[in-house]
Parts: C-alpha cells; sequence; structure tokens
C-alpha cells in the first residue's frame, strides 16, 4: 500500500511538472518574443517624452546628431538618446494581462498617472504606439506598461522604465571642451601665478617652452589631456549667461588654451570661482556656464613643476659622505 501511494504521489508531481512546462513556461517562452515595439533605431527621427511634470522633445539633425528642441534648445547627450532607444528596441512582453483594466486595476499598475509617456516617430512620417509607462512590480525586475489603444497591460522588463527616469539635463550634452586629444599639439595653461606653454616636439615628444626649460613627463601629458577632451559638466549653472563675474569666468583662475599643430585655436577653457563643492567653468565663446567636480578642478589646475621629472640626486662617491 505504501509503495503503490509513492508512486501515485510520484506521478502527480510528474504531470504537475509536465503542466508547467507545457502551459506555463511553454507560454511564457512565446510572449517572450513579443517585441514591445518594432523599429529600427537609424529610421527615428523624433522622440517626444511626457511626463507628469514635463515635455521633452527630442529630434535628429540632418547631421544625425540629437537635439533637444523642447522646452530649450541644446545638443543631446548622444549616449543617453541611444540608450532609451536601445531599450525600447529591444524590449520584449512578457506577459499580457487581457481585458480591459478596471480603474482600481489601473492605479495598482501606476498607470492611471504614468510615469513617462513616450512617442516615436520614424524618418517617413510614421508615428509608432505611444508608450506608457506604469510602475515596477512588487517582486521580479518587470514594469507594467500599456500600448497605444490596446486594452490590455503588459508586462515587461524594468530596464525600460530604469532607462527613462530622467530629467531634462540627463538629456543634455555635457561635453564643455570637446577637442579631439590627437591633433592637439600645444598647450597654454595661465594662472595668476604663471603662464605655462607646453608643445610637441618633432618626435611628437612634450616640451616645455616657457617659463622655462625642463623635461616633461610624458605620462601627465597624456593624463591632462585624457581628463580636457573631452571634459563633461556636472550641471548647468546658467544657459545664457550674460555676466562672468559672478562665476569668476571674467578673470578666469585657470586659463586652458588647446591648439593644433598650424597653430590654430580648437578651443579654451575657462574654469571660475568655487560653488558648494563644484566649480563654475566654460568654452570661451559660449554662454553656457557649467559646474566641474572638485577633482577635474584640481586635476586641470596645475603647474609647471607638476608636468616636470623629478630631478634625480646623485649618489655620494663610495667612501664619501655627504656634508
Amino acid at each position: 500500500m505504501r509503495l503503490r501511494n509513492t508512486f501515485l504521489l510520484a506521478l502527480v508531481f510528474i504531470l504537475l511538472g509536465a503542466y508547467v512546462y507545457f502551459f506555463e513556461l511553454q507560454k511564457g517562452a512565446k510572449e517572450k518574443t513579443e517585441r514591445l515595439l518594432n523599429f529600427r533605431e537609424e529610421e527615428v527621427e523624433g522622440i517626444i517624452l511626457n511626463y507628469p511634470q514635463q515635455e521633452i522633445r527630442l529630434r535628429k539633425e540632418v547631421l544625425g546628431r540629437w537635439k533637444i528642441t523642447h522646452p530649450l534648445e541644446s545638443a543631446a547627450d548622444e549616449s543617453t538618446v541611444s540608450a532609451i532607444l536601445a531599450a525600447l528596441n529591444t524590449g520584449e512582453v512578457r506577459r499580457t494581462f487581457e481585458g480591459k483594466p478596471s480603474e482600481a486595476d489601473l492605479k495598482n499598475y501606476g498607470l492611471d498617472r504614468p510615469e513617462v509617456k513616450v512617442l516615436i516617430t520614424l524618418r517617413n512620417g510614421v508615428a509608432l504606439p505611444p508608450i506608457f509607462v506604469g510602475a515596477k512590480t512588487p517582486v521580479g525586475n518587470s514594469a507594467y506598461i500599456r500600448r497605444g489603444a490596446e486594452p490590455g497591460v503588459l508586462l515587461t522588463d524594468a530596464s525600460i522604465r530604469s532607462n527613462l527616469e530622467k530629467k531634462l539635463n540627463d538629456f543634455r550634452n555635457k561635453e564643455i571642451l570637446s577637442v579631439p586629444r590627437d591633433q592637439v599639439a600645444k598647450l597654454q595653461i595661465t594662472t595668476p601665478k604663471e603662464t605655462l606653454v607646453l608643445a610637441k616636439g618633432e618626435k611628437d615628444e612634450w616640451r616645455v617652452e616657457a617659463p622655462k626649460k625642463g623635461v616633461v613627463k610624458q605620462s601627465v601629458v597624456s593624463d591632462y589631456l585624457t581628463l580636457l577632451s573631452p571634459l563633461r559638466a556636472k550641471g548647468f549653472a546658467d544657459d545664457e549667461a550674460k555676466d562672468l563675474k559672478k562665476y569668476g569666468l571674467d578673470s578666469p583662475a585657470v586659463k586652458i588654451s588647446a591648439a593644433a599643430k598650424d597653430g590654430k585655436t580648437l578651443g579654451v577653457l575657462l574654469l571660475g570661482n568655487k560653488s558648494g563643492t563644484e566649480y563654475y567653468a566654460a568654452r570661451e565663446g559660449n554662454p553656457t556656464v557649467y559646474t566641474i567636480d572638485e577633482f577635474s578642478y584640481n586635476e586641470l589646475n596645475k603647474q609647471l613643476t607638476d608636468f616636470l621629472e623629478q630631478e634625480k640626486k646623485e649618489s655620494p662617491a663610495p667612501g664619501k659622505t655627504r656634508k
């Protein structure tokens, strides 16, 4: 009798396992193959993001660069836009809740007041179904979504939601001084203490031209250029600065000029006053005032001695001692 009961119990588990596999797991596998949106990134021309407090519009320019067109006009951060498109393009529908959700359901899913509504338009003028992003699921890495006029609620990867949790400044291009480092052949660093001029020699080695000669530590110049180009901002202090004096940029604490081999100026960086734990910065000729972190400021505020090789002290001859 005990053996028979054991056999029946094992049979029940086998049948239950088969049901889960064929009817649940296989169903889930099929659902995973459904794409949330079907498009190619290179075909996208415009993106509208409607947040509860703000609408952000982006448009791809003729040369393929993204630009913010509303609520201000500014170059967009290419990596941020690309990450959003990649998340929407590769997002899969994990599960569909059939039927029209009630008001209580929408509230539970965070879709009564979506975190963001996304509308994508393609170059051919086609507008993809708008995506309404709701809350994350209590367990698992998923989020609730509605797509266009479809009545049901979809379950998709929560990375879509996290990629869309942005503010306006997250979409802005934060490159202050976009200078191709391989084209830089001359650096001039001006501070109240000195004007330091570094230039490349015939063999592309860096040397000091002013204020005095010295052997340059090449790795220090390389690290300096790595930070300088491209230098990225922490934030934006003023989009249309009329008075640079209040930022300490009329007479900057540090002025860094990068030039090409033919003497053409590639860009001039101005560093000004401190604000909290950050410093004001601007590109000469650009009305935007940025902020940079303290580490970047200190690394850019270098003097001649920072670039020179340390002089080696001669060892005393055998049998002699230094006085």
